[in-house]
């Protein structure tokens, strides 16, 4: 179910540390407390601050936090793959399957069980239909 979480050298590890305190500083720190008409927090300027210090000096220290922060992406995918085949089989397959079933329209139909097979056999090309392929 779940793949294995690659290692990371220093300097994905430093990149990892700096998109993702740019992200909580962006997303925590001004976009949601703008929309709700809050005032700025400093929690998550705290928690950037701690990310890009970790990631300039010692981004090894962030291996840990990219491990476990994999695995819940790994848990959310699960989840959210789930989710949207659910979607397409609701509000995609099934209506099809109602609109064929009202106009009597019926694929198996088309099976004949006299046929050992359905494939259709290729023919071999001259060597003249590739001088002028177009």
């Amino acid at each position: 179910m779940y793949h294995e979480i690659p290692k990371l050298n220093r300097k994905e590890l430093r990149n990892f540390g700096l998109l993702t305190g740019t992200i909580i500083s962006g997303l925590f720190g001004l976009f949601m407390p703008l929309i709700r008409g809050h005032k700025l927090p400093l929690t998550p300027w705290f928690i950037t601050g701690v990310m890009y210090g970790l990631a300039t000096f010692i981004p090894q220290s962030l291996g840990p936090i990219y491990n476990n922060w994999m695995k819940v992406a790994q848990v959310l995918a699960w989840i959210n793959t789930r989710i949207i085949l659910g979607l397409i089989f609701f509000f995609v397959v099934t209506p099809m399957a109602f609109i064929m079933r009202l106009f009597n329209r019926d694929q198996m139909k088309k099976i004949n069980p006299s046929l050992e097979t359905y494939r259709i056999s290729s023919f071999i090309k001259e060597k003249i239909s590739m001088e002028k392929p177009y």
